[in-house]
């Protein structure tokens, strides 16, 4: 719905006023915890078990009951003015069945007791066994504390959010007089989950997500360039105490007028420099998916048959760590209940480990790592990546760019695909920089990245160590929120650069 802003400042007092009315919005919002999260789905103990037990009528491994409630709230701004507000509600029950390396599953919107027997047995029908899986007693398991909350972000008005939203777009334009056009997004979401099993594992939560987008279009005789800043947590709105929001809209405009002064990206095999943060994207498309457990397991990887073997050069040791406290990727446990940790899968370039849900570890004898990740209760999950970066090294930052002659600096990148059965990967290059005689010079426009990502990972020469991690979303036939990271490293032997010169 398009309105003014003097009209939709009416419309969140409205927002507002609803709360105090609707007992089931407030109740919703409020933050109360999850110690009672089930009865107030309507399911008692004694229903899930039944639920629990339906699943398994015609044999299975064992069965899963999945409860999702989300809290959402979101504001668009563009042209100086509010266009957007949408507020979100959603719930739902997924039951899944696993028999072997199989999920059978189904799901229903709310949380109704007859609703869930029914997908119950639509998830059994997977399973045709002889044999019976009883259903254990449910044992809660405590929530580890990685998402720590100060200040609940359902206790923060809809107006405190505008504020900084508009706060930011001041910031933004002010940088320059190029600035033709700033646009921000902000999200955030309380989501809570149950997970229960037929094991008897039961552990739920409660987690604040915040995202903020600022893109900041620039244009000067003629040309054109959007810059973009991400900034995002699983935290409460003490977030924004250690997140500058006009620090943020700066980063994005001056993105957008430095690139107006870029000349063609030159092209060939040529020393490449990546910016730490959301550079880590190239490790994140070009190895980390060729490291996820069902990818892995069905041969659909070029690393399916290198657990223990060399992948990259010493410098290289590369992480998953989804107990990262309060990061984009950090959730607590992942969606089958397993807790997160940190996981090494590259370890001084040696391939120690890969990312597992629980069939792609029962399939390849392993243990999950806590990467069992889906975007709703919609779906089931799969082996995904959580927060993945390449740990740090021991360079300083500086001498890795004085050390270089030439080259290209990449500081930020763009869409790409990737092969995860060659390796082989394509990424478009949105902020790049020449390295001229040890020195960050002109920016370049026009470059892609083209190569492999093994022989990316066996030609890092230098790693410093100024580990950032950069915020994204992750697509793989569902969506999910992630971070990727690098310090600053150098590929010295070069990459393929797609250039326009």
């Amino acid at each position: 719905m398009n309105i003014d802003r003097r009209e939709f400042l009416k419309k969140s007092a409205a927002i507002s006023a609803s709360v105090a009315v609707a007992p089931w919005l407030a109740s919703l919002l409020a933050n109360t915890g999850c110690s009672s999260f089930v009865s107030k789905t309507g399911l008692s103990d004694t229903e899930i078990k039944a639920i629990l037990a339906n699943a398994l009528t015609r044999g299975g491994d064992f069965s899963e009951v999945y409860i999702e409630e989300v809290a959402s709230l979101s504001f668009k701004m563009s042209e100086s003015a509010f266009s957007t507000a949408i507020v979100g509600l959603a719930n739902g029950t997924g039951v899944r069945t696993v028999v072997g390396e199989r999920n059978g599953y189904a799901y229903m919107n709310g949380f109704d007791f007859s609703g869930a027997l029914e997908a119950a047995t639509t998830a059994a029908y997977i399973a045709s066994a002889d044999r019976a899986t009883n259903v254990a007693e449910p044992k809660n398991l405590e929530a580890p504390g990685t998402v720590s909350v100060e200040i609940p972000i359902e206790s923060v008005s809809e107006q405190q959010k505008m504020d900084l939203m508009e706060f930011a777009d001041k910031a933004a334009r002010n940088f320059n007089p190029h600035i033709r056009q700033v646009d921000i997004t902000y999200y955030d979401h309380l989501k809570k989950r149950k997970i229960i099993n037929s094991e008897g594992y039961a552990i739920e939560n409660e987690i604040p997500l915040i995202w903020i987008v600022i893109e900041v279009l620039a244009e000067k005789n003629g040309i054109r360039h959007r810059g973009r800043c991400r900034i995002s947590a699983h935290q409460g709105f003490e977030f924004f105490n250690q997140h500058d929001i006009a620090e943020a809209a700066e980063t994005a405009a001056k993105e957008a007028v430095i690139m107006l002064e870029a000349k063609p990206a030159p092209s060939g095999v040529m020393p490449v420099v990546m910016h730490p943060g959301w550079g880590g994207v190239l490790i994140h498309e070009a190895v980390g998916h060729g490291l996820e457990g069902d990818l892995v397991s069905k041969g659909q990887s070029i690393y399916s048959q290198m657990l223990g073997k060399v992948v990259g050069s010493p410098l290289v040791t590369l992480i998953d760590d989804s107990a990262w406290p309060n990061a984009r990727g950090t959730t607590g446990f992942d969606d089958e209940g397993t807790v997160g940790r940190r996981n090494v899968l590259i370890e001084n370039g040696v391939l120690r480990g890969y990312m597992h849900d629980l069939i792609s570890a029962r399939k390849m004898g392993a243990q999950p790592t806590g990467n069992g990740r889906r975007e709703s209760f919609r779906y089931y999950p799969i082996p995904r990546m959580t927060n993945t970066f390449l740990d740090n090294g021991n360079a300083r930052p500086e001498d890795v760019v004085a050390d270089t002659r030439k080259g290209i600096y990449i500081k930020a990148l763009s869409g790409g695909s990737v092969d995860t059965i060659s390796g082989q990967f394509n990424f478009a290059v949105r902020e790049a920089y020449l390295i001229e005689n040890g020195q960050i010079t002109v920016p370049v426009s026009g470059a892609t990245l083209i190569g492999k990502g093994i022989d990316v990972l066996a030609n890092v020469d230098a790693v410093a160590n100024d580990l950032e991690l950069g915020v994204g979303i992750c697509g793989k036939g569902q969506w999910v929120p992630v971070t990727s990271g690098v310090p600053t490293l150098r590929v010295a032997k070069g990459i393929t650069v797609g250039g326009t010169a």
